[in-house]
């Protein structure tokens, strides 16, 4: 991945927005299209709503990363990240509700996979965050572990003596999930594996606000010449 010089970029993201919006789009027109089935009903919807939902999480997880760490070098890697973390979760909002309309998901299921997906950029965004304070191979291992995330459980599920639930590793296979239970109420299980994911931003949020202090502390009269934050 190449890099290009140092900038610095505190404000809403609105290319981000643009190409997130029209990648919705897209996604929008390839899972549902333009025009109402002939016999439109739940049992028609919710297959096509899920395929939505996919899309989404592949756009968020990879599309995303590749754009942001295909770019130069932040000055504010941590504040870049959380503003484009905010304007996707925004945009998603618009989506994600509507589709209840059409299917037979509960209030707590739509409410579970929003908080999912959410989790999921979350993650994406500490690992862009991280990876944005270096070049080169950094922020292509970087790619490789957004990609391996949610593909290699997938891989590991066609061993045999493998538990079924290793998909659950994966967003692709817990969005998979979570959009075929139709009309009902989350487990627990369900909840608690979004709080395990919510461990895992935690840890990550909390090694980037770590490495931009330590950072402030070797290099107070860099930090103050040049006004870097995270």
């Amino acid at each position: 991945m190449t890099t290009s010089p140092t900038y610095e970029e505190s404000r809403l993201p609105r290319n981000l927005i643009f190409l997130a919006s029209a990648w919705l789009f897209l996604s929008w027109i390839l899972a549902i299209g333009l025009y109402p089935p002939l016999q439109p009903s739940s049992s028609v919807y919710t297959p096509a709503a899920r395929l939505l939902l996919s899309s989404i999480v592949i756009g968020g997880i990879w599309a995303w990363p590749m754009l942001r760490l295909s770019g130069g070098i932040p000055r504010r890697p941590i504040l870049n990240s959380l503003l484009d973390w905010l304007s996707l979760a925004i945009l998603l909002q618009i989506l994600i509700w509507p589709v209840r309309l059409v299917t037979t998901w509960t209030v707590m299921r739509v409410a579970l996979i929003d908080f999912y997906v959410c989790t999921w950029l979350l993650i994406s965004a500490g690992v862009i965050a991280l990876a944005l304070r270096s070049s080169g191979i950094i922020r292509s291992w970087a790619m490789l572990l957004l990609i391996a995330w949610t593909t290699l459980p997938h891989l590991l599920d066609t061993f045999p003596g493998v538990s079924p639930k290793i998909i659950y590793l994966s967003p692709l296979g817990q969005i998979w999930e979570s959009c075929s239970q139709g009309p009902e109420v989350p487990s627990a299980e369900a909840w608690n594996r979004l709080l395990v994911w919510l461990v895992v931003a935690g840890v990550l949020w909390s090694l980037n606000i770590a490495l931009t202090l330590r950072k402030r502390v070797l290099n107070p009269v860099s930090e103050s010449h040049t006004g870097e934050k995270g």
